[in-house]
């Protein structure tokens, strides 16, 4: 591979243009194609770059003219679509969640493994450092035995905001408000936690949209840990109210409030000055999808790069986003035992 990195983008929706903005900021990236199922859309990005244009995935994988794709297409697509480029030998950053079909994304990692491709998965709330100290004082036991655990995703999304695109929504393509809106919080907490066992109880439901898919949802899940956990999610939140994890152990517990942690404490003790003070700036996407900051964005598109050069495991590889999809997978399973998640 030479110094540059030829990047091709799938998708130049809203997600697929502010992944543009990440590359443009990222050394030694160059996008070289960009694909569009609207042919217009596909050709007016691709001018402004300098790049060439595809409306085929498949003919942009086989073109020879990368060494990297980032999917940023509506969910249901990303494991096929991811599929095709493994084929052509490219390795993969994929927006989240890596996809709804479970089955699919296995089938995802094993290509990549076998051919020796990085794959990466846009799962950034996971680049926080003050997440990142809270997690390595998990794991060295100062929180003692988890005993139980919530995440709160009390989120405000229009009805005109579902409307805006045929697949939001949908079974097939989007999921509803935990795979859209709360994918990022669940794999915060199982990124946490630990991985899901069992879904004790779930009840989801479409409440106020007009959409397939539930936009008000709450479960009770049993960790691998032991730990129990409940999950609140809504898009029906107006106005907005938060997006919150808490954590208990027999030894200490910890808030986080969006990306700050608001309280974390262990043997009897207030501890949140062993913690990286800097405020976390998550943007205001509880309301508007597209009010985000991309510092994390850009903190995971640079380590995908580098763990391709060094060939090393990027930061959330694909095996590691699986584990809040199976986490979300089995809550699905548990409130419509005959929904299909994803396409088939």
């Amino acid at each position: 591979m030479s110094e540059e990195l030829r990047m091709g983008v799938i998708g130049c929706g809203a997600m697929g243009q502010a992944h543009l903005q990440v590359w443009e900021s990222v050394a030694t990236v160059r996008v070289a194609a960009v694909c569009d199922g609207n042919e217009q859309r596909a050709n007016e990005t691709a001018a402004r770059l300098d790049a060439i244009a595809f409306t085929s995935p498949k003919a942009m994988a086989e073109s020879g003219l990368l060494d990297a794709v980032d999917v940023c297409t509506p969910s249901g697509l990303h494991a096929e679509q991811g599929i095709v480029c493994a084929q052509n030998n490219l390795h993969l950053l994929l927006e989240k969640p890596i996809d709804l079909n479970i089955k699919k994304v296995d089938a995802l990692i094993e290509e990549c493994e076998d051919r020796g491709l990085t794959l990466a998965c846009m799962l950034q709330q996971r680049t926080f450092p003050v997440g990142q100290q809270v997690k390595a004082y998990i794991e060295a036991g100062h929180l003692g035995r988890l005993l139980s655990c919530s995440a709160s995703i009390k989120w405000w999304r229009s009805q005109n905001y579902y409307s805006s695109s045929a697949w939001r929504g949908t079974w097939e393509m989007d999921g509803g408000v935990l795979a859209n809106q709360g994918i990022h919080t669940l794999d915060m907490l199982c990124w946490l936690v630990g991985g899901v066992d069992e879904v004790e109880y779930a009840h989801l439901e479409t409440a106020n949209h007009d959409i397939q898919a539930e936009d008000n949802a709450l479960a009770v899940l049993r960790f691998e840990n032991g730990a129990r956990g409940v999950v609140e999610a809504t898009s029906c939140a107006y106005p907005d109210l938060c997006t919150r994890i808490e954590i208990v152990g027999t030894n200490g517990s910890v808030a986080f409030d969006g990306g700050n942690v608001i309280t974390f404490g262990f043997g009897g003790e207030d501890r949140r000055g062993l913690l990286q003070s800097e405020v976390v700036d998550v943007g205001g996407g509880r309301s508007n999808p597209m009010a985000i900051s991309l510092q994390a964005h850009t903190a995971i598109a640079e380590d995908f790069v580098q763990s391709i050069r060094e060939r090393r495991e990027p930061l959330v590889s694909g095996r590691k986003a699986r584990v809040s999809l199976d986490a979300l997978t089995k809550i699905y399973r548990k409130a419509f035992p005959n929904i299909v998640l994803g396409r088939e």
